[in-house]
């Protein structure tokens, strides 16, 4: 795996900025291992040069992999929590949302604002919080009336520094029951091993393994 700067974007500014973003990039066979499919669209072109974060706004902008999304999550869709959305507006919910999400997420970058919206994924990662780096969730865009995007990160300095490890829309009120956020799990879990096996926990750490390595 890579690490991709989102903000700033300026290599020069790293030291000097507030908080920094990056995003993670994955190779075809690091995914393949954490669960996704040989055949999807996330380990084929132009969507496999992209890093997470980019990734999931490429995804989300193509219809041909939006109705395939629907149709192999047609039984959560049919179920009482979507209460019947048809393919048609799921896909115009999200084409809709999505230039507001990255509207959003360059406004927050900008403004040293992100941590605003950040949320420990679960209890046990709000409990070590204080003492070192925790996953995290970043709730975005609505589809038929639900704050139903998400972004996993992991927080590797409070306020101060983040790293995107993947994207997913939720389609079962549980997350974690649904296999495309059970791979971001992986996916998260994977980056905070291998940032702990590195021994980067802070801003300053972060930034010296990007421009060193």
């Amino acid at each position: 795996m890579e690490f991709d700067i989102l903000y700033p974007e300026k290599e020069e500014s790293l030291h000097n900025a507030e908080c920094i973003v990056a995003a993670t990039y994955f190779y075809e066979d690091e995914l393949i291992d954490l669960g996704v499919p040989k055949q999807a669209y996330e380990v084929k072109m132009p969507f496999s040069d992209l890093n997470e974060f980019e990734k999931a706004f490429k995804l989300w902008e193509s219809p041909l992999y939006l109705k395939k999304f629907y149709n192999d999550n047609l039984p959560y869709f049919e179920q009482d929590y979507w209460k019947g959305i048809t393919a048609a507006e799921f896909i115009q919910d999200v084409t809709h949302s999505i230039n507001q999400i990255k509207a959003e997420f360059m406004n927050l970058f900008s403004n040293n604002q992100l941590h605003t919206i950040v949320e420990p994924l679960d209890c046990d990662d709000e409990a070590r919080r204080l003492h070192q780096s925790i996953r995290v969730k970043i709730k975005q865009g609505w589809i038929h009336r639900r704050l139903a995007f998400r972004f996993y990160a992991v927080e590797i300095e409070e306020d101060k520094c983040y790293l995107i490890t993947g994207a997913a829309i939720k389609v079962h009120k549980d997350m974690m029951k649904a296999p495309n956020t059970s791979i971001e799990k992986a996916k998260l879990d994977a980056v905070l091993r291998d940032l702990d096996t590195k021994r980067i926990d802070t801003k300053e750490s972060f930034i010296n393994y990007i421009t060193t390595s």
